[in-house]
């Protein structure tokens, strides 16, 4: 492992430990995950969340370890260990110091932004905290049910649990916080998108293309397309321009044929060409 590598990974859960240990824990947000059932464990029975973390994390790792990819595995194992370790450590401080804000709303903002971007900085490094996520590989791999329906079904049934327990209002900020670590662990692996792609289907492909190329400096790939319905074969214009862009173009192809069909998606990275 790369020292680059170490240190995101040790950044990454100490960050997840913070957010769970000053917005998740004394708000009992149930986010799902190993730490969802550590805050449920330790309302009901007053088990160390760190503790349940760690032995959570261990036995889980083990069944990996037999059923997964070994490297893959070795990937895990890192973050399987610190997560747990910060919790506690950072716990002792964050005693002392006794921050609060007293606001759960902004509890479950607040920390599904510090533990998504914890999340998003290890998942990019190609490495994970372990939990959960080893069962949805072991499913994955054996019975190929999809990884976002897997996750989506543990999370939802914890986050269920902890509707029982705690009552609908945590049930809805869990699912706040959620929602929020999850939009959030996708922007820090893909970023934020400086482009987009246009694709046009229009009856005036040689307005669009000189109006694309003359008046907004960019350039323009030609596809031959043919409609499955009509069997009409058409042209469709290819362009990436930066986001600042969008509405100029989007604008000057309604003004030059306003039944032009397009669609528009995210670049989050452009590369090669001239």
């Amino acid at each position: 492992m790369k020292i680059r590598s170490f240190l995101i990974i040790v950044i990454g859960t100490l960050i997840c430990a913070i957010a769970f240990n000053i917005f998740f824990s004394p708000y009992h947000i149930v986010s799902g995950g190993l730490s969802g059932i550590a805050v449920l464990l330790n309302y009901l029975f007053n088990f160390s969340e760190a503790l349940v973390i760690f032995i959570l994390s261990v036995v889980l790792f083990g069944i990996g370890f037999l059923f997964l990819n070994k490297e893959d595995m070795l990937k895990s194992f890192l973050g399987s260990i610190l997560f747990p370790l910060f919790i506690y450590l950072t716990n002792l401080v964050l005693v002392k110091l006794n921050l609060q804000i007293d606001n759960r709303l902004l509890a479950s903002v607040i920390g599904g932004v510090l533990f998504g971007f914890g999340l998003g900085i290890i998942y990019k490094e190609g490495y994970t905290t372990g939990g959960v996520d080893i069962i949805t590989k072991i499913f994955n791999k054996y019975f190929h049910i999809p990884f976002g329906v897997l996750t989506f079904f543990i999370d939802l049934v914890i986050t269920f649990m902890g509707c029982i327990v705690f009552g609908l209002e945590t049930f809805i900020y869990s699912g706040i916080s959620i929602y929020i670590y999850s939009v959030m662990i996708d922007k820090v692996i893909l970023g934020l998108s400086g482009n987009k792609s246009f694709y046009i289907i229009t009856n005036k492909p040689n307005e669009v293309k000189k109006f694309i190329m003359e008046d907004l400096s960019h350039g323009v790939t030609i596809l031959k397309g043919k409609g499955a319905y009509t069997g009409e074969e058409r042209y469709i214009l290819f362009v990436v321009i930066p986001t600042r862009d969008y509405y100029k173009l989007k604008d000057g192809l309604r003004n030059i044929d306003s039944n032009a069909f397009f669609v528009v998606s995210n670049s989050y990275e452009v590369g090669g060409g001239k």
